[in-house]
């Protein structure tokens, strides 16, 4: 099952619990009206002197002064936004069996783990949720896959499978910030760190602990926009730190931050990421997200 994180918050200059290290991440405002006091949610369109503007779901844009406001915080995703976070997540790593039941997204990928092997439902099946699931079982059946539904967390279709007996399997964090918060946190970290485009042989070779099977390595470099970190070893050549981006604006995603184990403790992680930010920040990306890899951990769900 997938849990998603809110984002912290230090408070700003402003005195709000906001900063402009904030605008682009979903927020819930309380402030006064002459009728008395209602509440906001969406996401932090701009924030300065003269207050700040909430960009809500339907589009419209709420604009709240400063002397107005009760209270103000960064939430997590809606539901809405976590289905979007799904679909954006699984095209960082695509793979080469995929197909639609609906809004359920099928995929599977030799090699690539519970993340690439299960299904992620992102709205209506357009059948019933009993053929669905048989549709589900039959489809990975056929691949010799174990059947698999990757959820978020007490949402509505991971209690209906729960009721019909499927197992829950490993709980992941989908973590999401924006990313000038990011840079903030990581302001003046510093590193000998190479971007490239492509996995290098080093590159592949720390990941996972390597070695990294053909079909993988292409997957993490078949993103539409993607971006490897290394810091290399100055006696060898081989890398002590590694990490992976993709961009599809406004989001982007870091993975695969890894160390090797005789090197942490150096900053050699910070430095990764710090670069990877720069990166992203440089292609106009407003918000990031952090997610553990998880290759040959066991799906979510699994059908008895």
């Amino acid at each position: 099952m997938l849990g998603v994180s809110g984002v912290s918050v230090n408070p700003g200059h402003s005195g709000l619990g906001l900063s402009a290290d904030d605008v682009g991440a979903r927020v819930s405002v309380r402030y006064r009206l002459r009728t008395g006091a209602t509440d906001v949610v969406g996401d932090l369109d701009s924030l300065d002197a003269d207050g700040l503007a909430i960009r809500r779901s339907d589009g419209s844009l709420v604009v709240i002064e400063p002397a107005w406001i009760v209270a103000a915080r960064v939430v997590g995703p809606s539901p809405l936004s976590a289905r979007e976070l799904e679909a954006v997540s699984g095209r960082a790593v695509p793979v080469p069996d995929e197909s639609w039941l609906g809004q359920w997204w099928l995929r599977a990928g030799p090699g690539l783990g519970a993340r690439a092997n299960s299904v992620r439902p992102l709205g209506d099946p357009g059948v019933a949720l009993d053929d669905a699931l048989a549709s589900v079982v039959a489809w990975y059946g056929e691949r010799g896959l174990v059947p698999a539904v990757r959820v978020p967390a007490a949402s509505r279709v991971d209690d209906e499978l729960g009721r019909r007996g499927w197992i829950a399997g490993a709980q992941r964090s989908l973590q999401t910030a924006t990313v000038a918060s990011m840079r903030r946190r990581l302001v003046g970290v510093q590193g000998e760190v190479e971007l490239a485009a492509q996995p290098s042989t080093a590159w592949l070779a720390r990941h996972l602990a390597g070695p990294v099977p053909s079909t993988v390595a292409s997957a993490l470099a078949a993103a539409p926009e993607v971006a490897f970190a290394t810091i290399a070893s100055d006696s060898d050549g081989s890398a002590l730190a590694i990490g992976r981006a993709t961009v599809e604006k406004p989001w982007v995603g870091f993975a695969a931050i890894e160390v090797d184990p005789e090197s942490r403790r150096r900053g050699h992680a910070r430095a990764v990421m710090a670069a990877l930010a720069q990166r992203t920040c440089d292609d106009g990306s407003e918000a990031g997200r952090d997610e553990p890899c998880d290759y040959g951990h066991r799906p979510r769900l699994v059908g008895r």
